[in-house]
């Protein structure tokens, strides 16, 4: 360990000593003067916005979906059809042609 990392140690505050629950809004307000003055300058904490979340907000916007199948829907028909004319002219080739 160098000194360095000594004195940033010794600086910097203890993070064990933060004590709170999910939840648990401190009355505090984490060193603010009132709850909207918190949400103004650090926002919302992790609890509240999973509480605030929808469970009807989708996690794929429906359009993404619907374009990413059309992609792999492409391709596997490419590729069927692809493999289709490559074993019809492999197999049936001269015969198609008239020889």
């Amino acid at each position: 360990m160098t000194e360095a990392d000594d004195k940033t140690r010794a600086s910097s505050p203890k993070l064990d000593a933060i004590d709170n629950q999910w939840g648990d809004q401190p009355e505090d307000n984490y060193g603010y003067a009132n709850e909207e003055e918190r949400r103004e300058r650090r926002g919302l904490e992790d609890w509240e916005l999973v509480e605030r979340m929808s469970d009807e907000q989708p996690g794929v916007f429906p359009w993404f979906r619907t374009v990413i199948g059309a992609v792999i829907a492409g391709i596997l028909i490419y590729l069927m059809v692809a493999y289709g004319i490559n074993y019809i002219t492999h197999h049936f080739g001269l015969q198609m042609l008239g020889h």
